[in-house]
């Protein structure tokens, strides 16, 4: 019986041996240095250019793709809106209920803004009187209806 258990234990001790120390044949001449670092260059840049395809591919196909807003609006302190039409490049300015066009698309622009130029102040004017109440004729008595008494 020790026959079958000495050859199992010599079978297992050399199975692990050889997976441990697998024999190793010299170095050839095409192992050499240069060798070696012309394969890693080559691996490198080989990651480098799937890493960029992969980028490249991920940016073409991302879901968040938006267009430019068609209109940006800002205002200023004194309270004026202005509203600037990114697509022909018109600057509309509103101040209380009145809008005007500053910029149309290829306007040439001055260096500095035009100075501000204040509405003339109206003056306020009288009332005028109530126009006089004429009496009415016969016909138009006749034909109005006579006010209801509460």
């Amino acid at each position: 019986m020790s026959d079958w258990r000495s050859r199992l234990r010599e079978g297992r001790e050399g199975v692990r041996d050889t997976l441990r120390d697998p024999p190793r044949d010299p170095p050839s001449e095409d192992q050499t240095v240069g060798a070696l670092i012309s394969d890693s260059v080559r691996k490198l840049v080989t990651g480098i250019v799937i890493a960029g395809g992969l980028i490249g591919v991920g940016a073409y196909f991302s879901g968040d793709r938006t267009e430019a807003p068609k209109y940006q609006v800002s205002t200023t302190p004194d309270g004026r809106i202005i509203r600037l039409n990114t697509q022909s490049g018109t600057v509309i300015v509103c101040e209380g209920e009145r809008c005007g066009i500053v910029v149309q698309r290829g306007q040439d622009l001055e260096d500095a803004p035009p100075p501000r130029v204040e509405p003339p102040k109206q003056e306020a004017r009288p009332a005028l009187p109530a126009p006089a109440q004429a009496a009415p004729t016969s016909n138009e008595a006749a034909a109005a209806p006579a006010p209801a008494q509460r």
